[in-house]
C-alpha cells in the first residue's frame, strides 16, 4: 500500500514538472512573439509637389521609431560614414603688390603658394628664437610641399597697389587619403630680395571651402583674425629682416632690399575636408510614447528622396529591428 502511495506521489511530481515546463516554454514563446516588430509605412502617393506635406501612414506599435528624410545630413546610407570623397575643395584669395619688386618675386618664383598633407605642425617650443627658427625650418622642410602657385592667376606684371583676384581653384586632388589633413602656405624664398615697400605682397580675402555633391558646403576659416593669428603660423626660417605679418583680414610680406638669402613662411592650420560626421535620424517615437498612426513631413527642396523609418522593440535581452524604405519624388 505504501509503495502504491509513493508511486502516485512520483507520478504527480512528474506531471507537475511537465506542466511547469509547458508553462515556462509558453512564457518564453510569448516573450519571443511580443518582441517581434510589427511595423509598416505607406503613403497615398509616391510623387508630391514642393508645397505639399507628405503624410506617412504608420501601422504597428514598435517601442522606438526613427526617421531619415533622405535629405543632406539625414540619409540612412550615411549613418555610419566617417569620411567622404565627393567634395570639391576650392581656394581663392586676392593679391596686391606695392612695388615692381613684388611682380618680380612672383614671376621668378620667389613667392609661392604651397600645400602639404604630411606636415606635422610640431613647432619648436624653445625660448631661444634662433634655435626655434632653426628647428622650425628643419621641421617644415621635412614635409612634402606641393607648389600650387600655377593653379592661381598671379600677377607677374601689372599695376602697383591694385587688387588682383587669384581665381577659384580646385585642391581636392591633393588629398590622397580621406583622413589626411591639408595645410596651406604662402612662402617667400630666394636670394636676393628687392624692396617690396611698406605693404609688400599682401594677401587678402582668403577663402577655402568644400562643395559636396548633395549641395551642401563646408567653409573653412582662412582669415588671420589679428596680429597674433590663430589660423596662420609665421616662420622666419632665414633672414629676420624679412617677415610675414598678420592682421585682422590680411597676410603681408615685407622686405627691405637685401642680398641675403630669405626663407619666410605663413602656414595655415590643418584642415580635414574629407572627414565626415555621420548622418543622424530624427526620433519620432520612444518607448514611453503612445502609439502613432502617422507622421507628417514637408521637404524644402525638389528631388528624389530615399526615406527610411527604423523601428525597434527594445528588451534587456533582445533588440528587434525592422526597416521600412519609402521612395518619394518631390517636384
Amino acid at each position: 500500500m505504501l509503495v502504491g502511495k509513493k508511486n502516485k506521489i512520483m507520478r504527480n511530481s512528474i506531471k507537475a514538472f511537465f506542466i511547469l515546463l509547458v508553462v515556462l516554454l509558453s512564457i518564453s514563446c510569448t516573450k519571443e512573439v511580443n518582441n517581434e516588430v510589427i511595423f509598416d509605412v505607406t503613403t497615398a502617393s509616391k510623387t508630391y509637389k514642393l508645397t505639399d506635406s507628405v503624410v506617412f501612414n504608420i501601422s504597428g506599435n514598435p517601442d522606438v521609431i526613427s526617421f531619415y528624410s533622405g535629405e543632406a545630413g539625414r540619409s540612412y546610407d550615411n549613418k555610419d560614414r566617417v569620411s567622404r570623397t565627393d567634395g570639391n575643395l576650392k581656394m581663392s584669395f586676392q593679391i596686391r603688390v606695392d612695388s615692381l619688386s613684388g611682380f618680380t618675386a612672383i614671376s621668378t618664383g620667389n613667392f609661392k603658394v604651397l600645400a602639404s598633407t604630411n606636415f606635422t605642425a610640431a613647432y619648436s617650443t624653445s625660448a631661444d628664437l634662433v634655435v626655434a627658427a632653426s628647428q622650425d625650418s628643419a621641421m617644415v622642410n621635412k614635409a612634402t610641399w606641393v607648389d600650387i602657385s600655377s593653379r592661381f592667376t598671379l600677377p607677374k606684371t601689372g599695376t602697383i597697389s591694385t587688387l588682383y583676384n587669384s581665381g577659384e581653384v580646385t585642391l581636392s586632388d591633393l588629398i590622397k587619403v580621406p583622413t589626411d589633413p591639408i595645410y596651406l602656405a604662402f612662402q617667400y624664398k630666394g636670394n636676393p630680395t628687392g624692396n617690396l615697400g611698406a605693404n609688400g605682397i599682401t594677401i587678402g580675402s582668403p577663402v577655402l571651402f568644400n562643395a559636396f555633391s548633395d549641395g551642401s558646403t563646408v567653409n573653412y576659416n582662412l582669415v588671420p583674425g589679428g596680429t597674433v593669428s590663430t589660423i596662420w603660423k609665421v616662420l622666419k626660417s632665414a633672414n629676420a629682416l624679412n617677415f610675414w605679418a598678420t592682421s585682422t583680414s590680411q597676410l603681408k610680406f615685407t622686405s627691405p632690399a637685401t642680398a641675403l638669402y630669405s626663407e619666410d613662411w605663413a602656414i595655415s592650420n590643418a584642415f580635414y575636408p574629407n572627414i565626415a560626421v555621420p548622418d543622424n535620424a530624427v526620433g519620432i517615437k520612444n518607448i514611453s510614447n503612445s502609439p502613432i498612426s502617422s507622421y507628417t513631413y514637408k521637404f524644402t527642396k525638389a528631388g528624389d528622396y530615399k526615406v527610411v523609418f527604423v523601428a525597434s522593440n527594445n528588451r534587456p535581452d533582445n533588440i528587434n529591428v525592422k526597416i521600412k524604405e519609402v521612395n518619394i519624388t518631390v517636384n
